[in-house]
């Protein structure tokens, strides 16, 4: 193989598609094999979408689906996630020169969300190996073939070869092709079926003429292609005859050709590819086998370097065998699980050529691309370490020992000694920090000297009282609470965390506003005030007490850990609506102007007074249908209303001049259903002037009830 020449240039005469980005390093990779260019785009450079454009003179064209079978192109992603092309240097756009020079200019096109980036190689290959007189070649998704033309001798007119005629020439277009099909219900027949070479080009079929060669392409499943089944192997055929006129004489060339469709089975352990050691409908007896070589991942096998991966290519029974060791070198291995079963999926990119002769040429080439799969083969677990059988010398770096004592009447005892921490041992909770340790071994033995193997499974358990059970410890902090949960010597995924009787998810996280932190020995937690979790016990001048209750539940056993913290936090304004049907306020006169003494003021019902007051602050409490409150039906809803006013004890006609009633009201509403359980509810102050603050809500704990809020104290 010889590497082709890989150039790029800025000359925007050149460049239809977008301005041409320059060649980065690495990421293309460009060789010259015996009939096609190959183009590799590393799998690190490929962007969202990608695409190879050609271009020929003015000509530029996409490479995909039809076009590209029809005209020679094959693009794959191999399972390393590289982008590879080929092209046949007989393909569409493909500048020749006298069959022994190919140049083509490919566009390497990435597009993301910046728009395009266009990247151009032009690929120049010299012909290093012999045309011969007929080459067959079965792509992935295209069938080709080319036949060798040879002037007709002056004293034979009636010669089967013309003078070169090139594509461009309207002589071309005057060319039949006769296509051969079986006649279905009659073994051996077969019906004709003559078309212009314009109407087989709409057919599929890309007819061409060269310096030295005719050519014939067409994707696989093409109209008037015909599939014969031959003992266990199928094959796809192109039975064709070109004719055309020279002198006033006939004359015709054989284009027929064939490509075996067998895909690789598993045969024991071996990949096996089969293939019909002559191809029905396509040689002729007598047939010679001239040679047949085998590349894997773009490169020819030597019978050593097959010898050393496993690879058997023999003859048996008049076919092909291809055998390969599943997994061995030169392949690619996927690992999957399914049903909950492992198994390895097994690719190998194969290039076969052959080579023969029969009676209708002196020598044919075929050579055929196939990706050899195998699918979801399910695959033992072993124990290696790396690559090999666990030895005596490996074991003991990984704290793994063996030993054996020989006893009097001549028997051995085995010892096998493993750290209960060691990766091969399975542990579980039990409970009462009791733990289970479980190793489940197979000892092979080898007896000499007949070297018969034996297989004993041995599983051992042990119980240990020695679990380190997670710890809970709590803070109040200035946002609310904070938890440190104490991981302990059990996996943190067997325990199921809990705040308030709820589980500790995601979507609780971001609903509540929570902080969660994982070091090392500990997972934070912290608590926000007033978030999901927190249960209120009490209200007074001293501040809101709340209670939060962290629980940890082992998922197997149960096993629960709790920790209560509790915790007082200052407020000034507060409004609580408790379940049993009372309102609990808070109100801060402070910023009031004239002053308000907190002691002066009242609800609606004048004689409610506060329960506990000091010099700024006043908190009242009462039953919702008390003090004066309105109550007003909105849809399935009651909306209960009343208000904090200044209310001086002295009436206001004998109230000092020099003393004014300032205007001071707080309103005040709580929203419960009209049937159904009531919850509790707490609301914010929100100030739209210092005079009258409103409250807004900031909390509502659904589905938990609560009888009561002490008040005061």
């Amino acid at each position: 193989m010889h590497y082709a020449t890989l150039l790029w240039f800025i000359l925007f005469g050149l460049c239809p598609i977008s301005v041409p980005e320059s060649i980065p390093i690495g990421m293309f990779r460009t060789e010259c094999h015996d009939r096609h260019f190959w183009l590799a785009v590393s799998a690190n450079f490929l962007g969202q979408k990608f695409r190879f454009d050609v271009q020929g003179g003015s000509e530029v064209h996409k490479v995909s689906g039809q076009w590209a079978a029809e005209c020679g192109y094959t693009f794959v992603v191999d399972p390393w996630g590289d982008l590879e092309l080929r092209v046949s240097y007989l393909a569409c756009l493909v500048e020749n020169q006298r069959d022994s020079e190919f140049r083509l200019l490919v566009w390497f096109v990435n597009e993301d969300s910046y728009g395009e980036k266009s990247y151009p190689l032009l690929l120049a290959c010299p012909l290093q190996v012999p045309w011969v007189a007929q080459e067959h070649v079965c792509e992935e998704n295209y069938m080709e073939v080319s036949v060798l033309k040879k002037l007709p001798p002056d004293n034979h007119i009636a010669s089967a070869w013309v003078t070169p005629v090139s594509m461009q020439n309207e002589a071309l277009m005057e060319w039949r092709v006769v296509f051969r099909i079986p006649v279905f219900g009659e073994e051996g027949g077969m019906r004709e079926e003559t078309v212009p070479v314009k109407m087989a080009h709409l057919l599929g079929y890309h007819i061409n003429t060269t310096d030295t060669r005719i050519l014939l392409r067409c994707p696989y499943g093409s109209k008037l292609a015909y599939t014969l089944q031959q003992n266990e192997f199928r094959v796809e055929v192109i039975s064709a005859t070109i004719l055309y006129k020279l002198q006033w004489t006939m004359m015709t060339v054989d284009m027929s050709l064939a490509c075996t469709m067998n895909q690789a089975r598993m045969d024991g352990s071996d990949v096996l590819w089969s293939l019909p050691h002559e191809l029905p409908g396509l040689v002729q007896s007598p047939f010679i086998e001239k040679s047949l070589r085998l590349e894997v991942g773009g490169r020819y096998l030597s019978e050593c370097v097959a010898h050393q991966r496993g690879y058997v290519i023999r003859e048996n029974n008049r076919t092909w065998e291809i055998r390969i060791p599943f997994g061995a070198e030169g392949g690619f291995i996927k690992s999957h699980v399914i049903d909950g079963r492992y198994s390895q999926s097994y690719f190998v990119d194969v290039f076969l050529m052959r080579e023969w002769e029969d009676a209708s040429w002196s020598l044919t080439r075929q050579r055929i691309f196939r990706v050899l799969s195998i699918h979801h083969l399910p695959r033992p677990i072993t124990l290696v370490n790396p690559g090999q059988p666990l030895v005596w010398e490996e074991m003991d770096k990984t704290g793994v020992r063996i030993s054996h004592n020989q006893l009097p009447n001549n028997s051995y005892t085995y010892l096998l000694q493993i750290p209960f921490t060691h990766p091969l041992i399975s542990q579980k909770y039990l409970g009462d920090r009791f733990r289970r340790y479980t190793l489940s071994v197979v000892f092979l033995f080898i007896l000499f000297p007949e070297e018969e193997f034996y297989n004993h499974s041995a599983t051992v358990e042990a119980e240990l009282q020695d679990v380190v059970l997670p710890k809970l410890e709590g803070e109040c902090t200035k946002r609310g609470v904070r938890f440190l949960a104490y991981y302990g010597n059990i996996d943190s995924s067997e325990w199921s965390l809990s705040i308030g009787g709820m589980k500790l998810d995601w979507e609780l996280v971001e609903l509540g506003g929570f902080s969660l932190d994982a070091h090392e020995r500990y997972l934070s937690l912290e608590v926000p005030l007033y978030a999901p979790g927190m249960a209120y016990e009490g209200l007074g001048l001293k501040g809101l007490l709340v209670r939060v209750l962290v629980s940890l539940v082992h998922l197997d056993t149960a096993e629960e850990q709790t920790h209560v913290q509790r915790c007082v936090f200052p407020v000034r304004e507060l409004l609580v609506c408790l379940p049993d049907g009372r309102m609990v306020v808070m109100v801060d006169t402070t910023g009031v102007s004239p002053p308000v003494n907190p002691n002066h003021t009242a609800l609606l019902d004048p004689a409610c007074r506060p329960l506990e007051t000091d010099h700024s602050r006043a908190i009242f409490s009462f039953i919702i249908d008390t003090c004066g409150t309105v109550a007003m039906y909105d849809g399935d809803q009651i909306i209960y209303r009343n208000e904090v006013r200044n209310m001086p004890p002295f009436p206001s006609h004998l109230r000092p001049l020099s003393q004014p009633q300032p205007h001071y009201r707080v309103p005040l509403a709580c929203v419960h259903p009209v049937n159904g359980n009531r919850t509790l509810t707490i609301y914010l102050p929100s100030h739209s002037s210092t005079q009258q603050p409103s409250y807004i809500r900031h909390l509502e704990e659904r589905g938990e009830k609560r009888d009561s809020l002490p008040v005061g104290g």
